[in-house]
C-alpha cells in the first residue's frame, strides 16, 4: 500500500467537494426554498444542504490555502446564516497550523483518516485470480426497475 501525499490529498478533497457541490446545486435548482448553497473560501468548499444533511460541512479545509481567523469567520458566518452546526472534515495532510486554530476556536477533533491505495496496474500478491464464471455488463434502460 502507498500513503497519499498532499498533492493527491488535494485531488481527492477537490473531487469529493466538486461532486457534493454539484449535488447541492441540483438540490437548490429543484427546490429553491431549501436554501441549499455552497461557497468557496481559501480553497475550502463550505456547503449547506439542510441542517441534518451529511453534505452540510466543509471540504478541503487547510489542504489548499492557509486558514486564518478571517477565513474561519467567513465559513462560520455561512453556517450561522443557515442555523446549521459547523462541521469540518479535516485531512491529516492539512497545514499543521490548522489544528491549533481549530482548537483555539473551540473545535475538538473526532478523527483523522489516512487514505491508502494500490495502483490498479499492479495486482496485490494476495489477490485471487478472476472468476471466469462472473461477467458484468451495462444494463438496458428497461432493466432499471429490476
Amino acid at each position: 500500500m502507498i500513503y497519499i501525499d498532499r498533492e493527491f490529498s488535494q485531488k481527492l478533497e477537490r473531487t469529493e467537494a466538486r461532486s457534493n457541490a454539484d449535488f447541492v446545486e441540483t438540490h437548490a435548482r429543484l427546490d429553491p426554498d431549501s436554501g441549499a448553497e455552497w461557497i468557496e473560501v481559501a480553497g475550502v468548499y463550505a456547503m449547506f444542504d439542510g441542517v441534518e444533511s451529511p453534505l452540510t460541512q466543509t471540504f478541503g479545509l487547510g489542504v489548499f490555502d492557509e486558514i486564518t481567523d478571517v477565513e474561519m469567520d467567513t465559513i462560520e458566518e455561512f453556517f450561522k446564516k443557515h442555523d446549521a452546526p459547523v462541521f469540518h472534515e479535516v485531512s491529516p495532510l492539512a497545514d499543521a497550523s490548522l489544528m491549533a486554530l481549530l482548537n483555539r476556536r473551540g473545535y475538538q477533533p473526532m478523527e483523522l483518516t489516512s487514505v491508502m491505495y494500490l495502483p490498479l496496474d499492479k495486482q496485490a500478491p494476495s489477490a485471487r485470480p478472476l472468476n471466469p464464471k462472473i461477467t458484468t455488463r451495462v444494463i438496458n434502460s428497461d432493466e432499471a426497475d429490476i
